[in-house]
Formats: C-alpha cells, structure tokens, sequence
C-alpha cells in the first residue's frame, strides 16, 4: 500500500506543479497531461467520491487542452466522447 500511497503523491505534485507551469503558458500539451495524470489517479483511486473528482478534473482538463489545440479531427471528438462519455 505504500507504494499506492508514494504513486498518489507523486501525481499530485506533478499536477500541482503541471498547473503552474500551464498558467504561465497555456499549453495544450501540458492540459492534455495534467488530464492523464488525473485520469490515472481516478484509475488507480478506491474512493469513489475521489475517483469523480479525479475523472471530472481529467475531462475538464481535456476540454481545456481541445480549446487551445487545433481544431479536433472527427477521429480525437470520438476518443474524447469515448473517454469522458461526453
């Protein structure tokens, strides 16, 4: 369990510090990254009041990297509607 523990942590501090990264820039990359992290703490989170959380941040983040990249091809609005249920 101590490993899930350092896992979490480690995420954590990458998406905090991801953040202030992207508000000094706003990358789409760095959106899209912050959404994968959060997508594996959901993945890999037993609380199911923090599994949301992480799933709706990652889709928030997700949108945020879709508005800031180029237009999405009708093949990334599928994956994006596949992933989030969107």
């Amino acid at each position: 369990m101590m490993q899930d523990d350092k896992k979490h942590e480690l995420l954590i501090s990458a998406i905090d510090y991801l953040k202030v990264q992207y508000a000094m820039g706003q990358s789409p990359c760095l959106a899209l990254v912050i959404s994968r992290h959060y997508r594996l703490l959901a993945e890999s989170s037993a609380e199911s009041s923090n599994k949301t959380d992480y799933v709706n941040q990652a889709s928030s983040w997700f949108g945020c990297y879709l508005k800031k990249a180029k237009p999405p091809t009708e093949a990334e609005i599928q994956i994006y509607s596949g992933v989030y249920g969107t």
